[in-house]
């Protein structure tokens, strides 16, 4: 006997089809609007990222976080070019999200 599975006509109801997406769509929602493991620190608190051309930003709040640093602690790192920022319009500033995870691992290569 042939068990090949592609190639069976499967017969449901149209409310069992209609429950069956149903239910697929909200284990999807669900699955999306669950932080993923990278987006939690290890305290705990989740972080969010922006993404512009495929690239993914931080706030300053959100690598201080990750960090566990300060926020004068970020703005000097930033001056000594050990960690740069970029700024977008007068005031918010963001981190590459690759660069503070490097920065975190111990792999962001600097000048001192």
């Amino acid at each position: 006997m042939n068990e090949n599975l592609a190639n069976q006509l499967v017969v449901v109801t149209k409310a069992d089809y209609e429950a069956m997406v149903h239910e697929q769509a909200h284990k999807e929602a669900v699955a999306l609007s669950e932080p993923k493991s990278s987006d939690i620190t290890s305290k705990g608190e989740v972080i969010k990222s922006i993404m512009c051309n495929g690239e993914r930003f931080l706030s300053r709040k959100d690598a201080a976080k990750i960090l566990d640093v300060g926020l004068p602690t970020l703005w000097r790192w930033n001056n000594e070019g050990r960690l740069k920022a970029i700024k977008v319009g007068g005031r918010k500033v963001y981190y590459r999200y690759d660069d503070v995870l490097a920065m975190l691992k111990g792999e962001l290569n600097y000048d001192d």
